[in-house]
């Protein structure tokens, strides 16, 4: 279990309402790279996932962090395109990083499951108004950063080494969202 696994646990809290997550994928070379970043959520939702080894295990990664009310997930995991970026066990869409032979990577973020699951849930008037509180103050934010970002659909920095996306969870109730279907970056590595 690597990266998809916390991105599929991201996934499930952030249906719960009970997430704030910020990842960095960093190209390090042609088939190299390095997730680092954290997933952070309330501790009744860390206890409701079966406490440590399904929310933070430890050979992923993952280093567990506790407060009075938090549990915060710390990742460090670094490996070939296939160790960091292994396919979910379910077979929905997982991150994906592609070498494209020429000095760059691809690396795509399928964002399309998290809104379209929202729009699923938000579509009862009840539903949305018991699950928005939930969601106010969280927010989900990946970047995707390398020697140099050569296209992106993100937000690129001014020394053009990181491209980011970023949005408050209640932006998922939106009609008119800005959340793209993918996060898709080209990088140099």
């Amino acid at each position: 279990m690597r990266f998809s696994p916390f991105a599929a646990v991201g996934l499930a809290v952030v249906l719960a309402g009970c997430i704030d997550m910020d990842m960095d994928t960093a190209i390090l070379g042609p088939d190299e790279a390095r997730v680092s970043g954290h997933i952070e959520v309330t501790q009744e939702m860390y206890n409701m996932m079966g406490g440590e080894e399904e929310f933070c295990p430890t050979e992923d990664g993952g280093t567990l962090e506790m407060t009075e009310t938090h549990a915060r997930c710390n990742m460090l995991m670094e490996g070939t395109f296939a160790e960091v970026f292994e396919p979910s066990e379910d077979g929905s869409p997982s991150p994906t990083a592609t070498d494209l032979g020429d000095g760059t990577v691809r690396v795509v973020f399928p964002m399309g499951d998290m809104t379209s699951e929202m729009d699923e849930m938000t579509a009862d008037p009840q539903m949305e108004e018991m699950f928005r509180p939930m969601l106010e103050g969280r927010s989900i934010a990946l970047s995707v950063s390398g020697a140099e970002i050569v296209s992106s659909n993100g937000t690129v920095s001014d020394d053009d080494t990181r491209a980011s996306i970023d949005f408050k969870l209640t932006d998922l109730f939106e009609d008119e969202t800005d959340i793209p279907e993918n996060f898709e970056t080209v990088v140099r590595y």
